[in-house]
């Protein structure tokens, strides 16, 4: 296996699907070859960074630190601020970054015993330092690997060092990482896995106090990661200004500066778009109504450019634990399902982004190898609503005559609350599904959670009914389990919000991340997705669509690979031509 430019495949990891591309990005080519993070041969000498890319983007992140960032948006600072062992290009190739070469079973880097336990060793490059000047080494990886399994941390997702049992420092430039169990991608550790943190900065704060750990400016204005910028100054509430780390170990980035504003508001957005106020936007900031608003009076005059694509599926999650003002109905796979049925899953498409994007019947992207075999096997629910009014009714739902509220036999009205998230069309979506629900009887409110609490994990986990919400589709990114459940004890940062799990699912998830089989792999793949449509674990909506909207100034971005998120994994490589 070659060992420094290595394509990944697996069931469980999928290639994007390009939607529509309204005109091809300038400089929109990833490098190619192995000698820097783009995967190419080095760039022209240039005199240095140069030139200021202003962006809008609609989330204020609280933190830096891609472990523990939580929400829409964030994904874009994690990339502009750290780096990460190894990452995906735009074709789902895996390159080194941090590492020197990615660990394989050939060059003795990844060692897998027959117990299934196994072993990868990364060899770090020599010349990585953070921000402050300090050399990163792979202390810094095993503080980290303490801090995230501490249930008093508030981290993001504890996966995959829930599978390690161990992170080792044979020597400053040497990290070893011991798993309990297989993990697939144990040798290419990348976005939002076993990230770095400063242990010259924070480890005394650590071990004084857990619970003040993640508050201060260490993880904000002054925060000191190892990406290509750096923190110059930030205006909460209004914008920052990253500066061109010169010390970067892959070499200084293209872009002298990126001054990002702060706008939560999509029209507010695109509107600084169109009138030359940033030069770039994309999403979730922005989505496909705001995709062919741009097309048509601004891409089609030759002031820039678009590119859309989907890694992202859109669906509801249903509450099956309990809450204040649980509608225990939930519980009952007729009920999700008579609710299912009784969605325009294509009318959602055209009404929100003017077509673009597909319905979606379950967690796989149509580009996946998989997928055919899926999409034969899965349980599927077309908009039906006599089909829905017979699967409530044999749940104990009827309406006493043609138009009336559904009653159970206690005479109990079936009412279901939809929540959603300020921006992102999610207010007229969860309005849609609600009126599709009223249709067949079916009650409720509509919430609305706004941005300023958007963050707030206790609130986001409380939803009496059900919840429009999106995710990143891969197999990594499938949080339907047990373990990914928001409690009081791990600080509600858990995103499996609705408390979805069922055995059958965890079992065939643990197959689909674990196994070296390929044939069992897939096996374990089209049966998963089976499973959960048949008991309905979530409800898919759509595939939606993402965008990037930029003046044609703008040179390097090029979207992203489904599981890994962010467009701007390549952000060293962007310019702005004057």
């Amino acid at each position: 296996m070659n060992t420094r430019r290595v394509r990944i495949f697996s069931v469980g990891l999928t290639t994007l699907v390009l939607l529509a591309c309204s005109s091809t990005a300038p400089g929109g080519t990833t490098r190619s070859g192995d000698t820097n993070p783009g995967g190419g041969s080095a760039p022209a000498a240039q005199s240095g960074p140069s030139g200021t890319l202003k962006v809008a983007w609609a989330t204020e992140p609280e933190t830096l630190s891609p472990k523990l960032a939580s929400g829409s948006g964030l994904n874009e600072y994690n990339w502009v601020f750290n780096s990460t062992l190894t990452y995906y290009d735009f074709e789902g190739v895996v390159h080194p970054l941090i590492a020197k070469e990615i660990p394989t079973q050939e060059n003795g880097g990844w060692v897998i015993r027959p117990d299934g336990t196994m072993t990868t060793t990364y060899h770090l490059r020599d010349n990585v330092t953070w921000h402050d000047g300090t050399p990163l080494t792979a202390d810094d990886y095993v503080f980290a690997f303490q801090v995230y399994l501490s249930n008093d941390i508030p981290v993001r997702d504890r996966t995959p060092e829930t599978s390690m049992s161990g992170v080792e420092a044979a020597d400053p430039g040497t990290l070893v990482v011991n798993w309990a169990v297989p993990y697939i991608h144990a040798n290419i550790l990348g976005y939002q896995q076993l990230d770095p943190l400063p242990r010259h900065i924070l480890a005394d704060k650590f071990a004084r106090d857990h619970g003040t750990f993640v508050v201060g400016d260490e993880w904000t204005r002054s925060y000191v990661g190892t990406g290509p910028f750096r923190i110059e100054s930030w205006n909460p509430g209004s914008g920052m200004i990253a500066k061109a780390n010169p010390n970067w170990f892959m070499g200084p980035p293209k872009l002298a500066t990126i001054d990002v504003r702060f706008v939560s508001d999509s029209n507010t957005i695109l509107a600084n778009l169109l009138s030359g106020e940033v030069d770039f936007i994309n999403s979730p900031g922005v989505r496909g109504t705001d995709a062919v608003v741009a097309r048509e009076q601004w891409v089609s005059k030759g002031q820039g450019y678009l590119k859309t694509w989907a890694v992202r599926m859109r669906y509801l999650e249903w509450q099956q634990k309990p809450v204040p003002n649980w509608q225990q109905a939930l519980t009952d796979v007729r009920v999700r399902k008579g609710l299912e049925y009784a969605i325009d899953r294509q009318g959602l498409v055209d009404a929100l982004n003017q077509g673009l994007g597909t319905p979606a019947d379950t967690f796989i992207l149509p580009a996946d190898p998989a997928f055919g075999q899926v999409s034969q096997a899965v349980t599927k629910y077309p908009y039906d609503p006599q089909r829905a009014a017979a699967s409530l009714a044999d749940a104990g739902y009827r309406a006493a005559q043609p138009g009336s509220p559904l009653l159970n036999a206690q005479g109990q009205p079936l009412a279901i609350d939809v929540w959603t998230t300020a921006g992102d069309n999610g207010e007229k979506e969860i309005a849609i599904i609600s009126d599709a629900w009223k249709a067949i009887g079916v009650g409720g409110g509509l919430f609305i959670i706004p941005s300023a609490r958007q963050r707030d994990n206790e609130l986001r986990q409380s939803f009496p009914g059900a919840e429009t919400t999106a995710r990143s589709v891969s197999a990594d990114n499938f949080i339907f389990t047990a373990d990914n459940v928001p409690t009081a004890a791990n600080k509600y940062a858990g995103a499996n919000r609705g408390g979805f799990s069922d055995p059958d699912v965890e079992r065939l998830q643990h197959t689909v991340l674990t196994s070296f089989d390929d044939a069992e792999r897939t096996r374990a793949t089209i049966a998963l997705h089976q499973r959960m449509t048949d008991v309905l674990g979530i409800g898919p909506l759509y595939y939606d669509v993402e965008v990037i909207l930029a003046k044609n100034k703008v040179k390097g971005p090029v979207g992203n690979y489904g599981p890994q998120q962010g467009i701007t994994w390549n952000i060293y490589d962007w310019s702005v031509s004057e």
